[in-house]
């Protein structure tokens, strides 16, 4: 007995009933449009045939007004009596442009009656518009004349005025013509099985193909593991402490990242306390710790899609407009002993970053050079440069700090290096994976007046 046991086996049961349910799916939903397809085509050559029968014989509007007459009579046996041969054909009815009973192939008790149940698509008809309905139930013909089936195709075919156009002004009178689906239902159920054949010889081809690459798969994975498996307990030792190590590293980065923002929702909120009275500054407090929450939640969302850290989400910004946003955040998150200095830049800059990203790069570089002089004022700049022959821009902080020595010069960006007693030696190495991935670098120098200048130089390929 066949069972699910194994990951082929798995495979084979869901492609094979996602094949199934794919072309029995198929089949079921792109009948009706198949029946419907063809009714129509079929209503307007029976239009057409129609209304070249009503030409020939001459019937006029004044026929579908005066029907009691015998000449109108005659003129509407001549022109409809032929359509009682149509193969399928139930019953055949005209009514006149009040909706009354003109003529009938059944006998002439109807005649004079307005009676249908179907008054929408008559009225459509009277308008110029060709109907065609399957009616699954009994029809309003059949409910008294009895039919074979329950089922009927209705074709509701407008009637022209001779040598007129084909717009509803034109329209003399709508006939209605009842037809058996026999046939119909007939040529859907063999394309029906023509389609479910191609469909599923075509599905068991792809399922025996990838049946075939999947097991291969497996069985490479299979023999991978066990490979692997048998490995010495002092190699899995140290994968443990590796992946210890990595897992270290990440749980570092996630809490350096969260708290600067978490730091400023905490110290706005108490702000906005101290100032309740004043409703126009609590609602900028909460606009900016909502903007912190969403930082917040847009670096959780990031945390959670760790296996996809490749990616960003990319979009047009202004780079003064960021470098603002990022120094006034600063001022909210950032027990500050001294000002920022910023001076706008006279031109726009646009590029297609990451905001987010691009946020928490500069605000690690501001963060760090308030750590280092804390009591000196911090310079921000947002000025164009080159780079190895590219032209961009570059996001500059300087500081007043006492810079950086030749020795520490390769250590800066490498993580959890720090000379503070309480840093996590992550801003920079991030701030420089945030640069990387669009492009850019983060540089780093000592001024010669004094301090470090760092600067995220990003291409300007994207600056218009």
């Amino acid at each position: 007995m066949f069972k699910v046991t194994t990951p082929p086996k798995m495979f084979a049961a869901m492609s094979l009933l996602m094949i199934v349910a794919t072309v029995v799916g198929t089949g079921l939903i792109q009948a009706p449009f198949f029946r419907q397809a063809i009714i129509d085509r079929e209503a307007v050559m029976v239009g057409d045939v129609v209304n070249a029968l009503a030409r020939v014989h001459g019937l006029s509007g004044a026929d579908m007004r005066n029907y009691s007459e015998a000449a109108a009579r005659e003129r509407l046996d001549d022109s409809f009596g032929p359509l009682k041969q149509l193969p399928g054909t139930e019953r055949v009815r005209v009514f006149n442009r009040d909706n009354v009973i003109v003529w009938s192939d059944a006998d002439g008790t109807l005649v004079g009656k307005k009676r249908t149940a179907n008054l929408d698509h008559l009225t459509r008809a009277a308008g110029g518009q060709v109907q065609a309905v399957f009616n699954t139930l009994k029809s309003d013909v059949n409910s008294e004349h009895p039919a074979t089936s329950d089922e009927s195709i209705e074709c509701y075919v407008p009637l022209f005025a001779r040598d007129a156009g084909r717009t509803g002004a034109d329209v003399i009178g709508v006939l209605a013509l009842y037809r058996d689906p026999h046939d119909l239902n007939r040529t859907i159920r063999n394309g029906l099985l023509l389609l479910w054949s191609i469909t599923g010889a075509a599905g068991l081809l792809l399922f025996f193909a990838l049946y075939k690459v999947f097991n291969v798969v497996y069985s490479r994975q299979v023999t991978a593991e066990s490979k692997f498996s048998k490995l010495t307990l002092e190699h899995e030792r140290i994968v443990q402490i590796e992946k210890m190590s990595a897992m270290g590293e990440l749980v570092g980065e996630i809490a350096h990242q969260l708290n600067n923002p978490l730091v400023g929702v905490i110290n706005l909120t108490q702000l906005a306390e101290r100032q309740v009275q004043d409703p126009r500054r609590v609602s900028e407090l909460l606009a900016e710790v909502r903007k912190a929450g969403t930082e917040c939640r847009d670096i959780v969302q990031r945390i959670l899609r760790i296996n996809q850290s490749s990616r960003s989400t990319l979009q047009r910004t202004d780079m003064g407009e960021l470098v603002q946003d990022t120094i006034a955040f600063c001022h909210h998150s950032i027990a500050l002993k001294h000002s920022i200095a910023y001076a706008p830049p006279a031109h726009t800059h646009m590029l297609e970053v990451d905001p987010v990203l691009m946020r928490q790069a500069l605000f690690n570089l501001i963060h760090n050079a308030i750590l280092a002089a804390p009591q000196q004022q911090v310079r921000v700049a947002l000025e164009t440069a080159d780079h190895d022959g590219a032209a961009g821009i570059a996001l500059v902080v300087s500081d007043s700090g006492p810079g950086f020595s030749a020795d520490m010069a390769p250590k800066l960006f490498k993580p959890f290096f720090t000379t503070r007693s309480n840093g996590t030696g992550l801003g920079l190495p991030v701030a420089q994976h945030i640069a990387m991935k669009h492009g850019g670098v983060v540089l780093a120098e000592n001024v010669p007046a004094g301090g470090a200048r760092f600067s995220i130089w990003l291409p300007a390929t994207t600056t218009p």
